[in-house]
Formats: structure tokens, sequence, C-alpha cells
């Protein structure tokens, strides 16, 4: 039986939509093929979810991966507000699904300064029976620790929950934990998965 939904927040609940982000500062195409690969696409970026690097650590190393991008890194990620945008259906999805009967968490990859700079992005977080962030617990999915420590710290059973995320790297993870898993595309699709796999594990 499937008591508790386990959502990833990022292009789940919230549109992390660094794309639109970086290029509304009016990069030019190969500026931003530059400044995504010093920064998105960095080591530093998964580091900097993990909690490990201070703000100015990360920056730092983003300015190292691409010095003649430094002017530009700086004005688009030294303050991140609309970096993350709450879906419309966030809130009332979490509630729904608690009228339902089960128990809502999250287990998400984030930065500190996401968690601060977007925390209107991020204000259905108390509606949540419970929450797991990377950079609190200095782990990040898709690694087996991280999935644990939200068993132990809820004392859930790993085969009553159902998570979704978008990247199948984590929902292969979280299956091997012992979990049910489907990769979120819309929350029309994952409604229906909700339904299916709760109905099959009765």
């Amino acid at each position: 039986m499937i008591k508790n939904i386990v959502f990833d927040i990022g292009n789940v609940l919230v549109d992390f939509g660094w794309r639109e982000y970086i290029k509304s500062f009016g990069v030019t195409d190969e500026e931003f093929d530059r400044i995504v690969a010093a920064t998105v696409y960095s080591s530093a970026w998964s580091e900097f979810d993990r909690g490990i690097l201070s703000e100015e650590e990360v920056l730092e190393s983003f300015y190292a991966a691409d010095p003649d991008m430094k002017e530009l890194i700086y004005k688009i990620f030294s303050k991140i507000n609309g970096l993350l945008t709450q879906f419309d259906y966030a809130k009332d999805w979490i509630r729904d699904l608690q009228k339902r009967g089960f128990k809502v968490y999250c287990l998400s990859n984030m930065s500190y300064k996401a968690v601060d700079e977007c925390a209107e992005a991020l204000d259905f977080i108390p509606l949540l029976d419970g929450s797991i962030l990377s950079c609190d617990v200095k782990l990040c999915k898709p690694e087996r620790e991280i999935y644990e420590l939200l068993f132990k710290k809820y004392d859930l059973v790993p085969g009553e929950c159902l998570f979704i995320d978008d990247l199948e790297k984590n929902i292969n993870a979280a299956i091997a934990c012992g979990m049910k898993g489907h990769v979120f595309k819309d929350k029309a699709d994952a409604d229906a998965a909700i339904d299916e796999i709760v109905a099959a594990a009765v």
C-alpha cells in the first residue's frame, strides 16, 4: 500500500528555468553556452547543492572555469531571485493528496542560496509533512544515503513510498532503495501514475 508521496522540487513543483533565466540577461548564444558550461554544468554546481561550498567559493569556481565570462557570471548568479518559479498547481496538489490520506514529503537537491533567495517560490514547504534538502544534510540524489535518511527521519517504509522526480537516474536510485517511482513529465501524467501505482500496490 502506498501511504507516502515524495516529490522532487525542481521541475516538479517549481520551474527550474535556468535557460530562460540566463537568457533574460541578454547574452549571445556563444556567451550562453560558455556561461552554462562554467556554471550549471560544472561540478561546483552539484557541490553547491550539497552545501559544502560557500557562495563565494562557488562563484570563484565559476570564474575560474571561464575568466572572460566573470562579469556576466557575477551579474547573473550573484543574486538568483527568479531562477525558480512555483507552478500554480503546487500547493493545491499537496493539499489534495493530503486530503486523500497521503503523507507528502519532498526530497530535493537544493542550495542554501536558492532556499534563501527563491523563498517565495518554495513557500509550499511548510505545507509538507516533511522535507529533506541536500544542502541541509550534505548529501545529493542519486546517492543512496539521502533516500535512507528520508526513511529514517520520518520513519517511512520504502515500499509504502512513491517518489516522483524529473530525472530518471534519481528514480532508478529510489527504486533500488525499495521505493516505487515515476519520472515526472507533467502533472496530469503524474496524477495518472499515482492512481495506477496506488491501485496496483493495494
